[in-house]
């Protein structure tokens, strides 16, 4: 659920941003919804979805290990919690260690993900 928003706010946004004159364009030269949509306003809109995803990621990620430390009895942030109610302060920095470079790591794999599936965007990615 959290990570539904920026999904929705970053599509709308790119939909809104395509130049009238790309659809005009596209509506003169015959194409029909169908097309129109899979050929100009998919593509032009895909850079600002991808990027609305890789935010959902990051939101999610935060959601899910905020999640584990409030009601879960396994996993990184449940560890992190439990260790510092145990003052094991080594045990907690490797924790929030771990999940920095998970997150990095997911951030990684999307800019690359990102860059495959839209080759034109290369500079803003």
């Amino acid at each position: 659920m959290s990570a539904f928003a920026p999904i929705f706010i970053q599509t709308v946004f790119g939909v809104q941003r395509i130049p009238r004159d790309r659809i005009n364009g596209a509506r003169s030269l015959g194409a029909d919804s169908f097309t129109l949509f899979f050929k100009v306003i998919f593509p032009s809109a895909l850079p600002d979805i991808l990027t609305g995803l890789r935010t959902a990621v990051g939101v999610a990620y935060a959601t899910l290990v905020a999640a584990e430390m409030v009601a879960s009895a396994s996993g990184i942030g449940w560890m992190v919690l439990d260790a510092s109610k145990y003052i094991l302060y080594p045990t907690v920095y490797f924790g929030i260690i771990i999940m920095g470079l998970i997150a990095i790591l997911i951030d990684l794999v999307l800019r690359r993900l990102i860059l495959l599936a839209t080759p034109w965007q290369r500079e803003t990615a």
